[in-house]
């Protein structure tokens, strides 16, 4: 089917075969001739006149007429594209339409093969874009070349926890549409172009112990540079990350894994630094209960290392900016105290206490009457006793404290099923010449028997401060002033007390062994505990008191 002169003239026809075309499609849509020196078995001639549903309907009946002939195939030129003058999208329009009903009508059993004849570029892009449109899943059989391992890719399965995996992009396609005059000038081309590809590409593979490493932000940063780089990554059997693609492109993905790495490295070294250093060093922050709350690992690393430009952060998340030189923290317009304690490596200070000195094992610290913790040790005395506070003492013993804390660990082993130590705040009224002595080496049972000994020969504590208010216990000095300790005890597990008890007695006869851990004037509301262990009562405040 031919369109011009000049083509009839390629069949050597001459003048009198455009003669007897031009009057026999005058008088039918379609007129078919020899082909002459043309490779085929007819040609078929028609008159589009410059009108798209013309065309159409043309379209429909050429692929109509090449059936009835028993003819494999036929080749279609843009009809009136040319010196027609339509716009070649609208003859790629008309063409392709009449096509797709044609074929759609029904079965057929000759023609198997359209092909559409496009000489200029314009004419082929307009009927490559009609075409993407109309037939969006139509194609070639053979596939066009697409770029050596940067086909589409089945999703990778996700995992429960996040890994890289889980955020591998599928790739893109990258297809290449090659032309040609002849098969071997595309496929030369196609193949020169896969060496290029080649020689711009490369392959690295990251370790799945390196991939471990990395967080979900590091995940979301890589993936974006995959994106927009063009790259392909899959996983191995093993866990390890492939990665290839142009070599710019991978050599920067590299670059930014390392930067992760290497971040995550120093964080790694810093949380090693901030473990270290909280088991010897404690920075604390007074509460608005009064009492000092132990910081967070990082906090208590940056005020270490003076690192505070940007605030710390406490346990609940508040920000509060930082005057080191007066240990005060500021947070919308609440200012509060800081305090450093250094432990020992075999004993934790108890955050109430002050710092102690290199070798100092005892310390009496004066609490001032304006702080929470003098007026929580006061409260507690008032509560049953009406006498006027003149002091309050902290009494920090290491070695007393120590010991203190290694049988509340014991006794709270031991009745895990019966509520643990059972600690409590006692009272125990002192003179002055035992004072010094139990701050020293703390609560002696051998010298039971000065006040009491009605319910066991052990160490006696009161539940009610003005029980210990009793000059009888607490002896007044020449200046009128009594003294009285408020004692931290393990009362653990208790019985009834007994004259004459050494121990507390079994628990259960069939496991004689297993004692009471203290014993009480009464099992109903008990005013008096005793115990019959000295490191289970530990003299924590000493009041000194008028009547």
């Amino acid at each position: 089917m031919f369109q011009s002169k000049t083509q009839l003239r390629a069949c050597f026809y001459g003048d009198f075969l455009c003669f007897v075309c031009t009057a026999a499609v005058s008088q039918q849509p379609i007129c078919a001739t020899e082909p002459g020196l043309f490779p085929c078995k007819a040609i078929l001639h028609v008159c589009g006149k410059k009108d798209a549903n013309v065309i159409e309907q043309l379209v429909c009946s050429i692929i109509d007429s090449c059936e009835k002939l028993g003819v494999s195939s036929v080749a279609i030129p843009a009809i009136c594209a040319g010196a027609g003058g339509l716009d070649p999208a609208v003859v790629a329009g008309a063409i392709l339409r009449g096509i797709k009903t044609a074929t759609s009508s029904g079965p057929f059993y000759s023609l198997t093969s359209i092909r559409l004849v496009l000489i200029k570029i314009n004419v082929f892009l307009a009927f490559k874009e009609e075409a993407t449109q109309m037939f969006p899943t139509s194609g070639r059989k053979a596939p066009p070349f697409q770029v050596p391992q940067v086909q589409q890719q089945a999703p990778l399965p996700l995992v429960a926890d996040l890994s890289i995996y889980d955020t591998i992009p599928v790739s893109e396609p990258s297809t290449f549409l090659f032309l040609g005059l002849t098969r071997k000038d595309v496929n030369d081309a196609m193949e020169k172009m896969k060496n290029l590809y080649k020689n711009q590409c490369t392959e690295h593979t990251f370790p799945k112990e390196q991939l471990d490493s990395l967080n979900a932000d590091d995940m979301l940063d890589l993936q974006q540079l995959v994106r927009m780089e063009g790259l392909y990554m899959k996983k191995d059997p093993s866990g390890n990350l492939m990665v290839n693609g142009m070599k710019d492109g991978v050599n920067r993905a590299i670059v930014k894994f390392n930067s992760f790495l290497n971040v995550n490295l120093q964080k790694k070294i810093i949380e090693k630094d901030e473990n270290e250093l909280h088991k010897r060093v404690m920075w604390c922050i007074l509460g608005q209960n009064g009492s000092w709350n132990r910081l967070p690992k990082t906090a208590n690393y940056n005020l270490e290392n003076k690192d505070v430009a940007a605030g710390i952060m406490d346990a609940h998340g508040v920000l509060w900016q930082v005057d080191l030189q007066n240990l005060m923290v500021t947070s919308a317009g609440h200012k509060t105290n800081l305090k450093r304690l250094e432990n020992l490596e075999d004993f934790t200070f108890p955050l109430e206490w002050d710092n102690m000195t290199h070798g100092e094992v005892l310390k009496r610290v004066t609490l001032e009457s304006s702080s929470p913790e003098y007026r929580r040790v006061k409260q507690g005395f008032k509560l049953t006793a009406n006498q006027t506070v003149m002091k309050i003492e902290r009494v920090q013993n290491i070695p007393l404290r120590r010991t203190y804390e290694a049988q509340k660990t014991l006794i709270f082993g031991k009745n895990k099923q019966e509520g643990g130590a059972n600690e409590k705040f006692l009272y125990h009224g002192t003179t002055e010449d035992n004072c010094d002595s139990i701050m020293k080496t703390g609560f002696n049972r051998r010298f039971c028997g000065q006040n009491a000994t009605s319910f066991g020969e052990g160490t006696y504590f009161a539940v009610n401060a003005s029980y210990s208010t009793h000059p009888a216990y607490s002896r007044p000095a020449a200046d009128g002033s009594q003294l009285m300790f408020v004692v931290r005890v393990l009362t653990g597990v208790y019985t009834l007390g007994q004259t004459g008890m050494k121990v507390p007695p079994p628990r259960d006869n069939q496991q004689p062994h297993i004692l009471y851990d203290s014993v009480v004037d009464r099992m109903n509301r008990p005013n008096m505990f005793v115990v019959f262990h000295d490191d289970q009562a530990y003299p924590d405040y000493l009041i000194t008191f008028k009547q």
